[in-house]
């Protein structure tokens, strides 16, 4: 049996204090529930455990999704724009370790207590996948949401490929990033 150690490491950016700009110049400050998620040793035999992961699986869930909240604090009201940089793995999800993947989605978005619509690349909805070189934008009442204070959920899944969960040796698997404001508004 093979103990698949992971770790993802979801922004190092996210540290507290740290302070970035946004096109309109205000200063804004990211912080995120946890800067760090760790599943835990795990064997094949509890990868094959959860739902929909089987023996004839050509990738295996690392455990249940995780929930983030994050929040975003500008020092007077802008418009706001969210992405993550990170090692694309396809168009929708960031590497994870040497050929795993990982997916985080935006969900429950408020502006300034008030819920938005999130935005990316034309298409609209209540929660939006982080993209590999795309950043989410935000809307209220039909036009794009300016405010200070962005509050949200972001729910990190993580997947390995079945092979790799094979063999006795003990594997580390990393997602490294960070959230930034601002960006390529598409």
């Amino acid at each position: 049996m093979c103990i698949v150690k992971t770790l993802l490491l979801s922004a190092l950016a996210f540290t507290t204090g740290l302070w970035v700009a946004t096109a309109t110049r205000a200063e804004c400050q990211i912080q995120l529930s946890e800067a760090q998620i760790d599943y835990a040793p795990l064997t094949r035999g509890e990868l094959l455990s959860f739902p929909g992961n089987t023996l004839t699986s050509s990738e295996l869930r690392i455990g249940e999704a995780r929930d983030l909240n994050m929040t975003l604090v500008c020092d007077r009201p802008t418009l706001m724009a969210l992405g993550f940089s990170g090692t694309a793995r396809d168009g929708e999800s960031y590497r994870f370790g040497a050929d795993g993947r990982a997916m985080l989605r935006l969900h429950d978005v408020f502006i300034d207590n008030q819920p938005v619509i999130i935005d990316s690349a034309g298409q609209r909805g209540v929660a939006m996948a982080f993209t590999p070189g795309r950043s989410l934008r935000f809307w209220q009442q039909e036009r794009l949401a300016t405010g200070m204070i962005l509050r949200g959920k972001i729910t990190v899944t993580a997947w390995v490929p079945a092979e790799s969960s094979k063999g006795n040796e003990r594997k580390s698997w990393e997602l490294t990033g960070a959230f930034f404001t601002g960006g390529t508004l598409n």
